[in-house]
Protein backbone atom coordinates (compact mmCIF):
# COMPACT_ATOMS: atom_id res chain seq x y z
CA UNK A 1 0.00 0.00 0.00
CA UNK A 2 1.31 3.45 -0.93
CA UNK A 3 2.19 5.85 1.94
CA UNK A 4 -0.59 8.30 0.91
CA UNK A 5 -3.17 5.51 0.98
CA UNK A 6 -2.00 4.44 4.43
CA UNK A 7 -2.28 8.04 5.66
CA UNK A 8 -5.84 8.39 4.28
CA UNK A 9 -6.81 5.12 5.90
CA UNK A 10 -5.58 6.32 9.33
CA UNK A 11 -7.04 9.84 9.07
CA UNK A 12 -10.42 8.90 7.57
CA UNK A 13 -12.14 7.26 10.60
CA UNK A 14 -11.00 9.92 13.15
CA UNK A 15 -12.27 12.72 10.89
CA UNK A 16 -15.60 10.97 10.53
CA UNK A 17 -15.83 10.65 14.34
CA UNK A 18 -15.00 14.35 14.85
CA UNK A 19 -17.63 15.37 12.28
CA UNK A 20 -20.19 13.09 13.93
CA UNK A 21 -19.45 14.48 17.40
CA UNK A 22 -19.72 18.08 16.19
CA UNK A 23 -23.04 17.32 14.52
CA UNK A 24 -24.38 15.72 17.72
CA UNK A 25 -23.18 18.64 19.84
CA UNK A 26 -24.90 21.16 17.58
CA UNK A 27 -28.10 19.10 17.51
CA UNK A 28 -28.06 18.93 21.31
CA UNK A 29 -27.93 22.72 21.58
CA UNK A 30 -24.25 23.08 22.38
CA UNK A 31 -23.73 25.48 19.51
CA UNK A 32 -23.20 28.54 21.69
CA UNK A 33 -26.35 30.49 20.84
CA UNK A 34 -26.90 33.95 22.25
CA UNK A 35 -30.08 32.76 23.98
CA UNK A 36 -28.19 30.57 26.44
CA UNK A 37 -29.24 30.94 30.07
CA UNK A 38 -27.00 33.17 32.11
CA UNK A 39 -25.46 32.60 35.51
CA UNK A 40 -26.36 35.92 37.11
CA UNK A 41 -27.78 35.22 40.57
CA UNK A 42 -30.29 38.03 41.00
CA UNK A 43 -31.47 40.88 38.87
CA UNK A 44 -31.77 44.40 40.27
CA UNK A 45 -35.25 45.89 40.70
CA UNK A 46 -36.92 42.48 40.95
CA UNK A 47 -38.75 41.16 44.01
CA UNK A 48 -37.59 37.81 45.36
CA UNK A 49 -40.75 35.71 45.80
CA UNK A 50 -41.64 32.06 46.15
CA UNK A 51 -43.80 30.12 43.70
CA UNK A 52 -46.23 29.53 46.57
CA UNK A 53 -46.58 33.27 47.29
CA UNK A 54 -47.45 33.98 43.65
CA UNK A 55 -49.82 31.01 43.42
CA UNK A 56 -51.70 32.03 46.59
CA UNK A 57 -52.14 35.68 45.65
CA UNK A 58 -51.53 36.24 41.92
CA UNK A 59 -53.20 39.66 41.81
CA UNK A 60 -50.62 41.04 44.26
CA UNK A 61 -47.83 40.34 41.75
CA UNK A 62 -49.63 41.21 38.50
CA UNK A 63 -47.35 43.39 36.36
CA UNK A 64 -44.35 43.03 38.68
CA UNK A 65 -40.83 41.95 37.80
CA UNK A 66 -39.93 39.04 40.11
CA UNK A 67 -37.27 36.44 40.75
CA UNK A 68 -38.47 33.02 41.89
CA UNK A 69 -36.99 29.58 42.35
CA UNK A 70 -38.28 26.06 41.92
CA UNK A 71 -37.89 22.78 40.07
CA UNK A 72 -38.45 22.35 36.35
CA UNK A 73 -41.51 20.10 36.51
CA UNK A 74 -42.67 19.54 32.95
CA UNK A 75 -42.68 21.11 29.51
CA UNK A 76 -46.24 22.40 29.40
CA UNK A 77 -46.26 23.44 25.74
CA UNK A 78 -43.70 24.37 23.09
CA UNK A 79 -43.24 27.83 24.60
CA UNK A 80 -43.87 27.26 28.31
CA UNK A 81 -43.19 24.96 31.25
CA UNK A 82 -44.21 24.51 34.88
CA UNK A 83 -41.98 25.57 37.74
CA UNK A 84 -42.89 23.76 40.96
CA UNK A 85 -42.07 24.48 44.57
CA UNK A 86 -43.63 21.77 46.69
CA UNK A 87 -47.30 21.57 45.73
CA UNK A 88 -47.45 25.04 44.16
CA UNK A 89 -46.74 25.56 40.47
CA UNK A 90 -46.23 28.56 38.21
CA UNK A 91 -46.54 28.60 34.41
CA UNK A 92 -43.37 30.02 32.85
CA UNK A 93 -43.43 31.40 29.30
CA UNK A 94 -40.07 31.25 27.57
CA UNK A 95 -38.48 33.95 25.42
CA UNK A 96 -35.45 34.25 23.16
CA UNK A 97 -33.45 35.36 26.22
CA UNK A 98 -34.73 32.52 28.39
CA UNK A 99 -35.34 29.48 26.15
CA UNK A 100 -37.22 26.30 27.05
CA UNK A 101 -35.00 24.11 29.24
CA UNK A 102 -33.92 20.82 27.70
CA UNK A 103 -35.64 17.64 28.84
CA UNK A 104 -32.41 16.65 30.60
CA UNK A 105 -33.07 19.46 33.11
CA UNK A 106 -36.37 17.93 34.36
CA UNK A 107 -36.54 18.13 38.16
CA UNK A 108 -33.53 20.47 38.19
CA UNK A 109 -33.53 23.48 40.48
CA UNK A 110 -33.60 26.82 38.69
CA UNK A 111 -34.10 30.49 39.34
CA UNK A 112 -36.33 32.41 36.95
CA UNK A 113 -36.56 36.18 36.51
CA UNK A 114 -39.44 37.72 34.64
CA UNK A 115 -42.68 39.65 34.68
CA UNK A 116 -45.90 38.26 36.16
CA UNK A 117 -49.23 38.65 34.44
CA UNK A 118 -52.55 37.19 35.51
CA UNK A 119 -54.89 35.63 32.93
CA UNK A 120 -58.29 34.32 34.05
CA UNK A 121 -57.09 34.30 37.65
CA UNK A 122 -53.97 32.21 36.92
CA UNK A 123 -50.47 33.65 37.31
CA UNK A 124 -47.98 33.40 34.44
CA UNK A 125 -44.38 34.54 34.34
CA UNK A 126 -42.77 35.73 31.09
CA UNK A 127 -39.13 34.73 31.63
CA UNK A 128 -36.29 37.09 30.84
CA UNK A 129 -33.63 34.96 32.52
CA UNK A 130 -33.21 31.36 33.68
CA UNK A 131 -30.35 30.31 35.95
CA UNK A 132 -29.76 26.61 36.62
CA UNK A 133 -28.72 25.79 40.17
Amino acid sequence: MKPEAQMKKRIGPPLVMVALLLTLALAAGCGGTTAAPTTETKAPNANQVTVQQVAKNPAAYDGQEVVTEGNYAVGYCSACFLLKDGVSALRIEVTEHAPLPPESKLNSRMQVKGKIYVAQGSPNLVASQIVYK
